[in-house]
Formats: C-alpha cells, structure tokens, sequence
C-alpha cells in the first residue's frame, strides 16, 4: 500500500510515501518513510526523494494488518506529516483501471496542494490561497467593488504569505481577487487536460508516464473587474 498525500521536501514535491520499517523504543513506535514523486515510483522503489522518522503510540499497531494498521496511524496522525493521506494499492502491471483510478488520485492531491499553496500578485507580494483565505479575498474584492461603484473610500491592510502587511486600496483589492481567479482556474485547466490523458493512454504503462509538469500559474496583470462569487 502507498499512502497519496503532497509533500515539499529539501530535495523537490513528493507524492506518495510508504512504510518502509518499523521499531518499538521507548513504548513507541519508530518508523521510518520513504518518499517518492509518484505511486508508480513507490511501487518500484526508485527515485527516492525524502526519508522520515515519524513516532506513533505502540497502541496504533494491528498484528493481523501491522503494516496497513501503521499507515492508517500516520495519515489520522494529528498535524503528522501524512495527515490527511489517501491510500492506494499497489498496480498491477496490465491493471489499467486501476491504474487510472490512481494517477487520477495523485493528480487531485497535487492539484489541491496547489490551490491552496499561495499565488504572487506582481508588484504587491505572495498571498495564501487555503479555502479560508479564498474566501477572505472573494468578500474582499467584492466589497471593494461595491465601494468602488458608490465612490466611498476604501483600503484594507492585509498579511501577506510572509507575514509582512501591505495596505490596498480598492483597486488593488480587486487586482488580487482576479490574480485568486487566474491562479485557481489554471491549476483546474491543467487538471481536466490531465484526466483527459487518463482517460484516453491505452495501456498501464502510459497512464504512468503521465506528470503534472506544467509551472504553478504566473502573476497576472492587473485588471479592472472584481471576481464575482
């Protein structure tokens, strides 16, 4: 089994992660996880990414499954690094469905990661884009249009990803609500063209050879409309 979840490593993304060892010390379990770029690389073991050594309570292990009972552990482990994970089994070599299914499932994590990575804006900075801060910048760009319209003043300050705050006016407000636009519709345009390869390779083979390479979307230019919800 591989457990599907996005990672940034020191040495680039990794995609899927497996169990690899497993020690009791100290009443506690020692593990040790491999990290790869994709399912298919996990199955094989090759192209090593990362490695971690995450701790588990003893309690977590299942004799009757210890290696599924083990990942089960880390992808339920609160703010672990495989929190939130996805399981897969394993591809067989002519399995095509299933090899669908899974390349499906990888692209979706890496899609999802990166709509909620951040996107640039030039000239202003780097904003967070999770699903709260979509929402702080849709009603944002949306009440600065509204202001806008009734010539009423309008500024708000807002952190960026760094932690540094700039101040807007309602043009540049709305300027970011376009820029969320653009960063999520690209990385959703690039999704949709990956399930279409899916669907159409012929063999197991060709699903695997499928990437996400395309870049994270560039900052767009400014713009006069806000995003409308």
């Amino acid at each position: 089994m591989t457990v599907l979840k996005v990672v940034n490593t020191n040495n680039g993304m990794a995609g899927a992660h497996r169990v690899v060892k497993a020690e009791i010390a100290d009443g506690k379990l020692q593990l040790q996880v491999h990290m790869y770029l994709t399912a298919e690389d996990a199955a094989n073991n090759q192209n090593l990414r990362w490695q971690e050594y995450p701790v588990l309570p003893l309690a977590a292990l299942d004799v009757q499954d210890p290696w599924g009972s083990l990942e089960r552990g880390l992808v339920a482990q609160v703010d672990g690094v495989l929190e939130g994970g996805t399981f897969v089994a394993d591809v067989a070599a002519d399995d095509l469905g299933t090899a669908r299914a899974l390349k499906w499932a990888e692209i979706k994590a890496i899609r999802d990661q990166l709509e909620s990575g951040g996107f640039e804006l030039a000239a202003v900075g780097r904003f967070d884009s999770d699903a709260e801060s979509r929402a702080r910048i849709v009603g944002a760009s949306m009440a600065a249009k509204i202001a806008r319209d009734a010539g009423q003043p309008y500024s708000i300050n807002w952190t960026l990803a760094n932690n540094t705050t700039v101040e807007l006016d309602a043009d540049a407000v709305i300027n970011v609500g376009f820029a969320l636009l653009a960063h999520v519709d690209g990385i959703h345009q690039r999704s949709r063209a990956l399930y279409a390869e899916i669907q159409a390779a012929e063999d197991a083979q060709a699903v695997a050879s499928i990437s996400w390479t395309a870049p994270a979307p560039e900052p767009t230019p400014e713009q006069d409309e806000p995003v409308v919800a």
